[in-house]
């Protein structure tokens, strides 16, 4: 960070969290802003990785075991998830691997999560959960050569 980081900077980082993971997803540096750097150290942290960890593992067994939604909640499409398992368990993996990460890797599995309309809530998405799945876990560590660039 180039710069001390400044109480709006943070607060913006709190407040705007998703502006700023879809930012970080498509590209922008977290250098770009003080903000971006505050949200990409909260993203990489090995406690905010691990939660996402956690949450794509709980989808998993979900779809695996028919779990009925609870009342209020949207539920993940469990035939695309179960075309994506192998993608979304090494996504997964990646995540909890040692080491650094690349703030938009996380973003970007973080929005799959999150995102109503991306391709893992919407059976309709014009985007595969596979490949995105895919692509956030390349995006992870962009540094090595993974088998899953192919």
């Amino acid at each position: 960070m180039a710069r001390h980081p400044s109480l709006w900077d943070r607060l913006a980082a709190r407040v705007r969290p998703r502006r700023l993971d879809r930012a970080l997803a498509g590209g922008t540096p977290p250098e770009a802003s003080a903000a971006l750097a505050l949200r990409a150290q909260q993203l990489t942290e090995p406690d905010s990785r691990g939660s996402i960890a956690d949450a794509l593992r709980r989808i998993l067994r979900e779809a695996q075991n028919g779990c009925r939604p609870a009342f209020g909640r949207v539920m993940p499409s469990r035939a695309r998830v179960r075309a994506a398992r192998e993608e979304l368990s090494h996504l997964a993996d990646t995540l909890e691997e040692p080491g650094p990460v690349a703030a938009g890797g996380v973003a970007q599995a973080l929005l799959l999560l999150t995102d109503g309309t991306g391709p893992l809530y919407n059976p309709g998405s014009r985007v595969s959960l596979c490949a995105g799945a895919q692509r956030a876990a390349n995006e992870l560590r962009p540094w090595e050569l993974r088998p899953w660039a192919a």
